[in-house]
């Protein structure tokens, strides 16, 4: 009787089985990279703020790209260097006010020739890679520049302490995601210029009348709130009307224009002062926690700075003045005025260094009077 054939077993081929461990791990891949995607997509469609941006953004890429340090920089707006946005790093948060210079650095070198910077061994890079203290270690590196078509938004760079730590498909993952990261920078920044605009006075880069008002009633309740008494200066062209009729619109409003920098120059620095174009040729000037004293010495200032200053008028015609009156107002500790009131003596303190000559300081006082005056009810403080 002839012996039965022996059933022959099928078995994976070893090049099959390695093809479809190769396919899953290529599908997973992609998955987590399109799902990277959408979610900084998502970050860019809801957030507006530009370090807010790029904080969630670098979260989400911290799930996909494994990173122990990564730094933000974006180009400044007078286009002189990098300020830093973002660092992994908490503890170099004071940096963030420094500023990298082009060249300088792994970040000011990705920011001058628009190219990426992949390092291996970071030991061999002759400069630093997120701030300028920074000490030579081994490690590993990339820098990524985020531009557009016209320009170099910034640049991103991801680092870590081994060497060769970061695979090329990372590598590859950053570059593509830095074109709808630098979109989304752009698009935050125009929405920033856009609020910017629609609080600042577009001739003089002062704050306008609208902000005015705000700040203001701010000061008006912290008053309330913790008694500390407050000025308030309003500044007024002399004879604006007679440089415009003689010289035209356009030399007056180049005067107007070069009354805004002169203006915050001449108050004190920081946040004790803050400059507001009031309307036409009218200034003013908050000043928190100020006494009148203190004031009038920054009202005398002011016009002392306007008077030497050798605006393009008085350079083209050396026979013409510029001068300002000023009349300044006090919220002291005892009173409790409204918004429109504090602006109304501020302007009656005005209308009197006008009648007394003009170029001139003065302070309020309650028998100065301007006729035809009726408080505004809409800026009463509640």
């Amino acid at each position: 009787m002839p012996k039965a054939k022996p059933k022959k077993v099928k078995t994976k081929k070893k090049g099959l089985y390695d093809s479809a461990h190769d396919y899953k791990t290529l599908f997973y891949q992609k998955l987590t990279e399109t799902h990277l995607f959408y979610e900084v997509g998502k970050i860019i469609a809801s957030e507006l703020e530009p370090s807010e941006l790029i904080l969630k953004i670098m979260a989400s890429i911290g799930k996909s790209v494994a990173f122990e340090d990564a730094s933000v920089y974006v180009v400044k707006k007078d286009l002189t260097g990098l300020e830093a946005i973002y660092f992994h790093n908490p503890q170099l948060q004071p940096k963030m006010a420094e500023t990298i210079y082009f060249d300088n650095g792994a970040p000011g070198v990705i920011a001058t020739n628009g190219e990426p910077l992949f390092l291996e061994n970071t030991a061999h890079f002759e400069s630093y890679l997120h701030h300028p203290d920074e000490k030579k270690e081994h490690g590993s590196y990339i820098g990524i520049p985020l531009k557009n078509e016209n320009r170099i938004e910034g640049v991103m760079g991801f680092s870590h302490s081994k060497t060769s730590a970061f695979p090329v498909k990372d590598f590859d993952l950053l570059r593509t995601l830095s074109n709808l990261i630098s979109a989304g920078l752009e698009k935050a920044g125009l929405f920033k210029k856009t609020l910017e605009l629609a609080r600042v006075d577009d001739l003089t880069g002062l704050l306008n009348y609208r902000v005015l008002l705000e700040k203001l009633d701010e000061e008006v309740r912290r008053k309330v709130r913790t008694g500390r008494e407050f000025s308030f200066i309003m500044i007024d062209i002399d004879d604006f009307k007679r440089i415009n009729d003689r010289y035209g619109h356009l030399e007056g409003s180049r005067l107007i224009a070069q009354i805004g920098p002169l203006l915050k120059a001449a108050v004190r620095t920081g946040s004790t002062d803050t400059c507001f174009r009031y309307g036409g040729e009218e200034f003013s000037v908050m000043l928190a926690e100020t006494d009148i004293n203190e004031a009038m010495a920054v009202a005398e200032r002011v016009r002392q700075a306007v008077e030497e200053y050798p605006f393009t008028v008085k350079v083209l015609h050396p026979y013409e003045r510029v001068t300002v009156s000023l009349g300044v107002a006090t919220m002291a500790q005892e009173s409790v005025k409204n918004v429109s009131e504090i602006i109304h003596e501020a302007d009656v303190a005005l209308y009197r260094s006008k009648a007394m000559g003009k170029n001139r300081v003065t302070s309020y006082c309650q028998s100065f009077t301007m006729p035809g005056y009726q408080p505004d009810a809409g800026h009463d403080n509640q």
